[in-house]
């Protein structure tokens, strides 16, 4: 896939002589953006989850239950 960009004459002159490998960095912000769209998903999740723990719409396990779960899910390995 290709992008273009329109960058002033004197910036990308600027760019340029500085070295910077501009494919890399834009790779690098791109990423940065999926991260960073991840987290603020991620969060907003947990968010909900603590909110419907503190509601009372959602109950936690007890220890017991929880052991219970998890060795029932392992033994599924």
């Amino acid at each position: 896939m290709q992008i273009s960009l329109d960058i002033k004459d004197d910036v990308y002159k600027t760019l340029v002589d500085s070295g910077i490998d501009m494919h890399s960095k834009i790779e690098e912000f791109l990423q940065t953006l999926v991260e960073k769209k991840e987290f603020y998903e991620n969060k907003t999740y947990f968010h909900k989850a603590l909110e419907d723990i503190e509601l009372g719409r959602t109950e936690l396990l007890n220890q017991k239950e929880y052991e219970n779960i998890m060795n029932d899910f392992e033994k599924t390995l």
